[in-house]
């Protein structure tokens, strides 16, 4: 298909895919940067033989296989334990310390958690760090089946190639299935639940939001509104984690090091 033709039946029917789309999932697809979505969604209909936006608009409405396929191929729930090992150690020596220095018990949120794998990564640490300590963290998304996944825990050889050996032997166990089961105690101690980045109020009073390779498909300014949101979602002194790709330049967040900004105070103890 040429890249002429590939434009046009992008564009027939798009606004009422754009609008059947947010009505069965919440999720707008103006917010989705032009020609990345142009390449994804043409990559689709190429891949189930449809000849058009308007005919996946219609496709989708009977189809609740079909709407979850699209929907997770758009939004990428590709999540491994301990990605990029060296911001996690980072956060275990210095992340982490610093805001337990603050506050005993902190308040964490994964923003597009995917099936947990970063929340639980972080519960680990924290229980070598914190031993028999509660805290309060919560993993979100906009898939409801990637989060029934999340709370099953159970993950495949892939998924936790990179945990430590002793975090491995401490906290799964192989079962039958031939899956990684992650210990039940430290699984409840996380919370998962249905939210819309774009859509729904953010949580407030966070010590540290991870938002990893979640927005790198978002318009600038649907970027710059969550990392604001973020902002106002953190504690003075909190942090937000990023991927490795993504940058804040006006969010009124300061940068420590690669992927990691934090809210700041004044000297007068007033939020920068």
């Amino acid at each position: 298909m040429s890249g002429t033709s590939l434009a046009h039946n992008l564009a027939d029917g798009f606004e009422v895919l754009r609008r059947r789309f947010l009505a069965l999932t919440g999720i707008d697809l103006d917010a989705y940067r032009g020609p990345q979505l142009e390449r994804r969604l043409g990559a689709f209909l190429a891949r189930r033989g449809l000849p058009d936006a308007a005919a996946l608009a219609a496709a989708l409405e009977g189809d609740r296989a079909l709407l979850e396929e699209f929907r997770n191929y758009l939004t990428i729930n590709v999540s491994e334990f301990f990605r990029n090992p060296d911001r996690f150690e980072e956060l275990r020596n210095r992340v982490l310390p610093e805001l337990l220095a603050r506050s005993p018990v902190l308040r964490i949120w994964s923003a597009g958690c995917s099936i947990g794998a970063e929340i639980y990564s972080v519960a680990m640490i924290l229980a070598e760090l914190t031993p028999g300590r509660r805290h309060y963290l919560v993993g979100t998304d906009i898939d409801r089946p990637v989060l029934e996944r999340a709370r099953q825990a159970v993950f495949t050889e892939q998924e936790v190639r990179l945990v430590p050996e002793r975090l491995l032997r401490r906290f799964f166990r192989v079962g039958q299935d031939g899956g990684y089961h992650l210990d039940r105690r430290l699984a409840e101690a996380v919370e998962f639940r249905y939210h819309n980045l774009l859509k729904d109020p953010l949580l407030e009073g966070m010590d540290l939001i991870l938002c990893r390779n979640v927005v790198i498909y978002f318009t600038e300014e649907a970027k710059e509104r969550l990392y604001r949101g973020f902002r106002d979602s953190l504690r003075p002194g909190g942090y937000l984690f990023l991927g490795g790709t993504e940058m804040i330049f006006n969010a009124r967040l300061e940068p420590v090091s690669p992927c990691f900004y934090r809210k700041v105070e004044s000297r007068e103890g007033s939020v920068r």
